[in-house]
């Protein structure tokens, strides 16, 4: 088979085992030392940016524009984040981890359950690292959650805000001068939730759509976690 389809036998089975691996990863991380979770923050953060660095060498390879293989969707910025995150202390690192967890990772939970990679091959090596990347872009955050080294409050809402404020105007520039859709700025994914809001908003007020899905999003995640940190502190 040259392709796999969303939520079919192969997609749930991976999605299964990427529950599994995530769980018992964090309750592994939860027992160990400090030292040992810094470490093994930087090398997770390495090991994804490898995995994206091989893929798109794969890509490339097979005849690929590496004009469309940069790592500006916002998942592969978040390797970046999740890097930055490992490699600084303090306020420093709480923000970048909140970042990760409260932004990068429902991004990247979005892109494991709606994958844009079904057209290839479902054992493929491409379909298989994306699959890895985005499981990593998911744990690490989570695993600064579990330690502690991230506290999500609403006082810190605007974290996010400020991350996609420098990072959107340039790539929605260089979406516009090449005819590229990095961060699926100009148009959204096929079988996607961000496909229903283009169908809801049209063309015209597609970012607009954009902007109130993150916000919504943003709003219930602290809203979750808020009632977690009042539950924790009874």
């Amino acid at each position: 088979m040259d392709h796999f389809s969303h939520f079919g036998p192969e997609h749930v089975g991976m999605l299964l085992f990427i529950t599994f691996a995530v769980i018992m990863g964090l309750l592994l991380v939860r027992k160990g030392s400090e030292k040992h979770v810094r470490r093994t923050a930087l090398v997770l953060a390495i090991l994804t940016l490898a995995g994206e660095i091989i893929q798109d060498l794969l890509l490339v390879r097979e005849g690929g524009n590496i004009m469309n293989f940069l790592p500006l969707h916002l998942c592969n910025i978040g390797i970046f984040v999740n890097l930055l995150a490992s490699l600084t202390r303090g306020k420093v690192q709480s923000y970048f981890a909140e970042v990760s967890l409260v932004l990068i990772a429902p991004g990247s939970v979005g892109a494991l359950l709606f994958p844009d990679w079904t057209y290839r091959p479902f054992w493929s090596s491409v379909a298989l690292l994306c699959f890895f990347t985005h499981t990593l872009l998911v744990f690490v955050p989570l695993m600064y959650l579990v330690r502690k080294r991230v506290s999500v409050t609403f006082k810190h809402f605007w974290y996010s805000y400020l991350f996609l404020a420098l990072a959107v105007p340039p790539i929605w520039l260089l979406n516009n001068k090449a005819d590229l859709n990095y961060m699926y700025l100009m148009y959204p994914p096929k079988s996607s939730p961000l496909e229903w809001i283009y169908k809801l908003t049209g063309d015209t007020y597609y970012i607009a759509g954009l902007v109130m899905f993150i916000t919504v999003l943003l709003l219930l995640e602290y809203l979750v976690y808020s009632l977690i940190n009042k539950a924790s502190k009874k």
